[in-house]
């Protein structure tokens, strides 16, 4: 590859992760929304699944943009939710519990500058 192209690659890059920084409080939002619906009705399974893909599809682009904190707070998230993935039983009230805390740690790191991917 060119040192042109190279540098081309390079730009988009950094357009893209600025892009994504940008909608970082857009995102945890959707996010916590979810979160508070499913709180509000814990025996709709659809809010809990919509609440499992968003955590999901954040934990893997925030990694790809070197968001690591926030995506291993996402994976905690995954793992508490596993057992409802396997099983379809309603959350407990130590898991709620421990993914408000995941979710207020969250919040507490979503404008946390992101470490860049060096390539």
């Amino acid at each position: 590859m060119t040192d042109d192209k190279k540098q081309k690659l390079k730009q988009r890059m950094d357009a893209l992760h600025e892009k994504y920084c940008k909608q970082l409080p857009e995102k945890y939002q959707e996010i916590e929304s979810c979160w508070k619906q499913y709180q509000a009705d814990l025996s709709n399974p659809e809010l809990i699944e919509t609440f499992y893909r968003l955590i999901h599809t954040f934990k893997g682009t925030a990694a790809t943009f070197g968001f690591v904190q926030q995506a291993d707070v996402c994976f905690e998230i995954q793992k508490l939710l596993s057992n409802y993935k396997e099983n379809h039983q309603a959350l407990s009230e130590e898991t709620v519990s421990a993914i408000n805390e995941l979710l207020a740690n969250f919040k507490a790191i979503i404008d946390a500058p992101a470490k860049k991917i060096t390539h």
